[in-house]
C-alpha cells in the first residue's frame, strides 16, 4: 500500500516538470524544442514553509525514543527550524535562474534602440526620445541579474495520541522570516538621447517641424527634452535618480507600477500558517505510516505590482488544502541497539485557491506582443461644445487626445489566482550511533501553472478606468500646437491642429515613424498666420495608422480580449532538493533536546521561473 502511493505521488510530481532549454555563452538564446519561458513581473517564489524536510526531522527526533519506555501516550514535539537561503548560478542566458526575469528577451539583458525593430526596446515609449544607435541599432544594454536571500524560522508543534499504537496526530506550523530581492539592476551601455531628431516631422513642401525652435509644433503631452527621462535606469526607477525607492514623479511619463526598485527590498511576515490532522495507520516497534489532511492559511504578504520581482513571503495570499503523508522504517539495528539505520518520507500536495485581496498583475497588451505593458497609450474622451458640459458636439470631433500614459499604469489589475496542485515530497536516510546521528537525503517540489482571471468586481470597486477609452500611439502624434511664445502673441494662433493618429499594432521594438503631414508650415508674414492645411486625410495614411476617435481603434473594452493574461500567469515549477544533516540527541534527558545542523543544494527545471538555492539551517527539538 505504502509504496503504491509513493508511486502515485512520484507521477505527480514529475508531471510538474518541464523540459530542457538550449541556450549559447553569448547571451542569446538559440533555436530549440523547449525555449525559455518569457519570464513575468511578479514572480511567485517558494513558499518557506513548504519544504518538506521540516516535519521529516521532527518526526525522527520524536520518534527517537525506545516504543518500550513509559512515554508512550499524549507525546508531544516543539521543533525550531532556521534557515538561510540565497541563490545561486546566475549565468546570462542561462534558463535555470532567476536571470531571464522580467525580461522578455529570453536573456537577462536587454537592447535599446529605436522604433525600427532592431532593439529590444524602443527608448521613446520610455520618453527618452530617439537614441543615438550604432551600426547595429542599438543604443544601450539593460541587466537584470538579481540576488534573492531567503531567512526565516519554522516554530512547529506536533502531538502524537500514541508512540507505540496507531492514532491520530496534530501538527501546527508558524513560519517567520523574510524574503529578500535585490535586483542588481545595471545599464551596461547607457543610450545617449539624440535631440536634434526627436521631434523632428516634415511636411509635403520640406518645411520642418522640430520643438527645438522658437516656430514649431509640439507633440501633445510627450515631453520636451528638458523634461525628458534621462536615462533608462531612471524610468524603470520611477523617476529616481539617486539610490531610494522614496522617487519622484515629476515627469511628464513614468510608470506607477512595474517598476524596478533602486535598491534592495524587504518583506517580513509571518506566513503562512499550517495545519494538519491525521491518522498514523501503520505503527509498529520499526516504524510507522500516517495520512493527513492539511490547510495552510494565507497570512503572508500578497502581490501589489509596485516593483517587478517583488519579495513574496508565503503563498501570494492563497489558501491551500490537500493531504500529508509521513512515515519512517529502521531497516537495521545492530544488536546492542546502539546504532540504526532508518529510511523516512514526508510530503504534502495541496491545492490553492484564491485568498487574501488585492492581488495584482500587470498585463501586456493582446494584440501588441511581449513587453507592450511598456508601451505608450493617449487617453480619449469625449468633447463637449462650448455651451454644454454635458453633450459633445456633433461634428466627427466628438473626441479629445488628452496625455499620454505607459499601459502598464492602466493594464495592472487585481486577479483572481487559482494554482491546481502543488506538491513536495522528501526522503532520507538516517543513521544513529548512540546520540549521534547523521543523513543524506533529497526533496522534489512542483507547482502546476497559474490560473488567472480579471477581478471584475475589484476593478469596478477601485475605479479602474476603460480600457478602451485608451488607444497605442507608437509614435504617432494626435495633437500639434504652436509651442513658440513670440508667434502665439503676434499671430494669436493657438488653436491646435487635431490629427487623432495612432497606431493599434505597434510593438515596444517596433513601429511607423510619424506621419508626414500635408501643406505648408504657418509662418509669420507682415502678421498674419499661414494658411496651409497640414492633417493628412485618413485615407491617405500608411497601413497601420488609425483614427484614434473611432473605439475600434483604441483598446478593447473587454479586458479578456484587451489583455494578455495568460502571458501573465506563473510558469509551472520544479525543483529537485539534496540535503545532508548532523544532529545530536541528549536521549539521557527527560526531554530529549537535540540539536541538527542541515545544509542544502536545490536545482531548477531548465524551463520555468524558479531558482535554484543554498541553504544552511540549524534545528532544534524538546519532547514532552
Amino acid at each position: 500500500m505504502k509504496s503504491k502511493i509513493l508511486k502515485l505521488y512520484l507521477i505527480l510530481m514529475s508531471a510538474l516538470a518541464y523540459g530542457d532549454c538550449c541556450v549559447t555563452d553569448c547571451c542569446q538564446p538559440v533555436e530549440c524544442d523547449t525555449p525559455c519561458s518569457i519570464a513575468k513581473n511578479t514572480w511567485l517564489p517558494r513558499s518557506f514553509v513548504s519544504y518538506q524536510t521540516h516535519d521529516l526531522f521532527q518526526n525522527q527526533y520524536t520518534y527517537v525514543q525506545d516504543f518500550g519506555d513509559e512515554n508512550k501516550e499524549h507525546h508531544l514535539n516543539i521543533s525550531a527550524f532556521t534557515e538561510y537561503m540565497q541563490n545561486f548560478g546566475q549565468k546570462c542566458g542561462s534558463c535555470k535562474n532567476l536571470g531571464s526575469m522580467p525580461f522578455w528577451s529570453g536573456t537577462n539583458q536587454m537592447t535599446i534602440g529605436n522604433n525600427d525593430g532592431k532593439a529590444d526596446i524602443d527608448a521613446y515609449q520610455l520618453g527618452l526620445g530617439n537614441v543615438v544607435t550604432n551600426a547595429d541599432g542599438i543604443a544601450g544594454i539593460i541587466q537584470l541579474n538579481p540576488t534573492i536571500q531567503h531567512v526565516g524560522t519554522d516554530m512547529s508543534l506536533y502531538y502524537v495520541h500514541s508512540k507505540q499504537d496507531r492514532g491520530f496526530y496534530f501538527r501546527a506550523h508558524a513560519p517567520l522570516g523574510a524574503m529578500i530581492v535585490t535586483p542588481n539592476f545595471k545599464e551596461l551601455m547607457v543610450a545617449q538621447s539624440n535631440n536634434s531628431v526627436s521631434f523632428s516631422q516634415t511636411t509635403a513642401d520640406g518645411g520642418i517641424l522640430n520643438p527645438s525652435s522658437d516656430i514649431t509644433y509640439e507633440f501633445k503631452a510627450y515631453p520636451v527634452p528638458l523634461d525628458r527621462i534621462q536615462s533608462v535606469s531612471q524610468y524603470f526607477f520611477g523617476g529616481v535618480l539617486g539610490n531610494s525607492l522614496d522617487g519622484y514623479e515629476d515627469k511628464v511619463i513614468h510608470i506607477r507600477k512595474g517598476r524596478i526598485a533602486p535598491c534592495k527590498e524587504v518583506t517580513i511576515r509571518l506566513g503562512d500558517i499550517t495545519a494538519s490532522v491525521g491518522y498514523n495507520a501503520y505503527m509498529s516497534e520499526k516504524g510507522f505510516f500516517g495520512l493527513g489532511v492539511k490547510a495552510s492559511m494565507p497570512t503572508g504578504n500578497v502581490p501589489n505590482a509596485v516593483y517587478m520581482l517583488q519579495p513574496i513571503f508565503g503563498r501570494a495570499g492563497a489558501w491551500g488544502l490537500g493531504g500529508e503523508i509521513c512515515g519512517s522504517y529502521r531497516v537495521w539495528e545492530n544488536h546492542d541497539q546502539t546504532r540504526n539505520l532508518s529510511v523516512a518520507v514526508q510530503g504534502e500536495v495541496l491545492h490553492l485557491f484564491p485568498g487574501r485581496t488585492p492581488n495584482y498583475r500587470s498585463f501586456d497588451l493582446a494584440a501588441n506582443g511581449p513587453g507592450s505593458k511598456y508601451l505608450l497609450v493617449q487617453h480619449y474622451a469625449p468633447a463637449y461644445s462650448s455651451g454644454s458640459s454635458t453633450t459633445p458636439q456633433n461634428d466627427t470631433q466628438i473626441m479629445l487626445a488628452n496625455r499620454l500614459h505607459p499601459a502598464i499604469n492602466i493594464t495592472t489589475l487585481p486577479v483572481i489566482s487559482n494554482i491546481a496542485v502543488e506538491g513536495s515530497l522528501a526522503m532520507a536516510i538516517d543513521y544513529h550511533c548512540e546520540n549521534w546521528n547523521a543523513a543524506l537525503g533529497g526533496e522534489f517540489w512542483g507547482r502546476s501553472r497559474e490560473k488567472l482571471q480579471i477581478d471584475i468586481a475589484g476593478a469596478v470597486d477601485q475605479g479602474r478606468p476603460n480600457l478602451n477609452d485608451y488607444a497605442v500611439v507608437g509614435r504617432q502624434v494626435s495633437r500639434y500646437s504652436i509651442n513658440g511664445e513670440l508667434v502665439v502673441k503676434t499671430l494669436a494662433y493657438s488653436n491646435p491642429i487635431d490629427t487623432f493618429y495612432c497606431e493599434p499594432l505597434a510593438k515596444i521594438n517596433k513601429s511607423r515613424d510619424p506621419v508626414q503631414l500635408i501643406g505648408a508650415i504657418p509662418l509669420a508674414q507682415s502678421g498674419t498666420a499661414g494658411t496651409g492645411v497640414i492633417a493628412p486625410s485618413y485615407a491617405d495614411l500608411p497601413d497601420g495608422i488609425k483614427d484614434g476617435r473611432l473605439s475600434e481603434n483604441r483598446i478593447p473594452e473587454n479586458v479578456c480580449e484587451a489583455l494578455n493574461i495568460a502571458g501573465a500567469q506563473a510558469s509551472r515549477a520544479f525543483t529537485g532538493k539534496v540535503f545532508g544533516q548532523a544532529g545530536y540527541t541528549w536521549t539521557q534527558h527527560c526531554h530529549m533536546p537535540s540539536l541538527a545542523v542541515i545544509g542544502s543544494a536545490e536545482f531548477t527545471g531548465k524551463t520555468n521561473n524558479a531558482i535554484q538555492l543554498w541553504s544552511v539551517g540549524l534545528q532544534g527539538s524538546l519532547n514532552f
